[in-house]
């Protein structure tokens, strides 16, 4: 993260020694400034901000492109996207011989963090209603390749930001009234600017789903300047955790509902890490929504039951210092804990046991496997619906590639039959011939 932290101090300082030393966020002397590394950064930055630009007009601008072009656009767009990821490496020379942060904290009072969401406290479904109207959900133009298709979806966030939200589809080539993960990434973790994204979806498309990537607050396309990828959330912390989950999880609502313009196939919410507390606060978020926006299941990879619990249990919260900031903010356990419930997703089952999937490790100490594992005997999952392997936080996921068992049982919750609704049923019976009564 040190090295994430540089990279974003150059992205924004676009050149500039003096302007590097003020947003790197340590007591850094100008003469240790790696003059060459902010000139290749800065010209990085610049061919991928024409790169993007190009790629927007081809799949989302006036003139009709063809499929040709939206391939050259794409391969365009990853291709610059990972040269500027991997310049972080750039500043491993700064980072062996000065302690840069992890960090750039800026924690907010607890005056501030009260104001804002203590009204919420008493009603937490106010701060995750749906926006009225809902926004427009756009979709790009779409690749066609020869086992799916993939296009992207954009809309107004609902979020404080006000910001746009991205999401990153590949769906089978037999589309219609097929089921859909609506999937949330990790913390700081960037598959699409990396070209990693249908490769780990191979599987679920193989078997007939659509794989709904959502871009998280705060990453990739959405990232504000000055900050890495998820670095607001940590910083900003606990405000960082209220807005982006609220946001989140509202963005997975207005996605569900335009699954559901596309057919009948059930919908499922899913995540891994930070993108499993979104889904499952969704869900749980999701009872105060309409039938539409509500997802049919879970899946749910690393997760936790307390959000407060891993600012200062998490590995990551104490390599970064953040129990300390919090600390010296003025934040103790019993202040944090008292917005738990608007981002824990609470002790009763947000959907029937047997459409929650929850993927665990062992050795997991980013989100302590015991966390997790409460939350799945509260849940009272059945036994087939809870995966646990001897892997760490990061090697979970890694290990669904060669083991498909959750993703099977993903699979197997989705394809399912759709329900049919007491709404439907009521309007098929009015509709329906009505038959007279046999004469004895």
């Amino acid at each position: 993260m040190p090295l994430s932290r540089a990279w974003a101090a150059a992205l924004d300082a676009e050149g500039s020694t003096e302007r590097f030393r003020l947003e790197i966020g340590c007591d850094l002397p100008e003469k240790a400034v790696p003059k060459r590394a902010l000139a290749k950064v800065t010209k990085l930055k610049a061919t991928f901000k024409a790169v993007d630009a190009a790629w927007l007009d081809s799949f989302f601008g006036a003139r009709d492109a063809g499929q040709a072009e939206l391939l050259r656009a794409k391969e365009a767009w990853l291709k610059t996207s990972l040269d500027l990821m991997r310049a972080r490496s750039l500043f491993w020379p700064l980072m062996l011989r000065h302690k840069i942060p992890a960090a750039r904290f800026h924690i907010p009072s607890i005056d501030e963090v009260e104001a804002a969401y203590a009204g919420f406290r008493s009603d937490p479904d106010k701060a995750f209603a749906l926006p009225s109207p809902l926004p427009t959900v756009e979709r790009s133009r779409v690749i066609e390749h020869s086992w799916c298709r993939e296009y992207w979806l954009r809309f107004a966030s609902p979020g404080p930001d006000r910001d746009t939200c991205w999401a990153h589809v590949v769906e089978p080539l037999a589309s219609e009234n097929v089921p859909s993960l609506i999937d949330g990434n990790g913390l700081m973790v960037e598959p699409e600017s990396y070209g990693a994204m249908i490769n780990s979806q191979a599987g679920l498309i193989a078997r007939g789903i659509r794989v709904i990537s959502m871009e998280a607050p705060w990453h990739v396309r959405r990232r504000p300047q000055g900050w890495y990828g998820g670095e607001r959330f940590i910083a900003t912390q606990p405000l960082g955790a209220l807005e982006l989950f609220s946001t989140g999880a509202r963005e997975m609502g207005i996605v569900a509902g335009w699954c559901r313009q596309q057919g009948r196939g059930r919908v499922a919410f899913g995540g891994t890490s930070m993108g499993a507390l979104t889904a499952q606060l969704a869900a749980a978020r999701a009872r105060a929504w309409s039938e539409r926006h509500r997802p049919d299941v879970l899946f749910l990879v690393t997760t936790s039951d307390s959000v407060s619990a891993l600012a200062v249990e998490s590995s990551i919260s104490r390599q970064v210092g953040l129990p300390q900031a919090l600390h010296e903010a003025g934040w103790s356990e019993a202040n944090l804990n008292a917005f738990a419930g608007l981002t824990d997703p609470g002790l009763i089952a947000p959907l029937p046991p047997s459409n929650i999937i929850m993927v665990l490790g062992r050795a997991d100490t980013v989100t302590p496997c015991k966390r997790g594992a409460s939350l799945a005997e509260h849940w009272n999952l059945p036994g087939r619906n809870l995966f646990l392997y001897n892997r760490g936080h990061f090697t979970v996921p890694i290990g669904m590639f060669r083991d498909q068992e959750p993703v099977e049982r993903l699979a197997e919750r989705l394809q399912l039959k759709t329900t049919v609704s007491l709404r439907e049923i009521q309007l098929k019976l009015a509709a329906a011939p009505q038959q007279q009564p046999k004469t004895p």
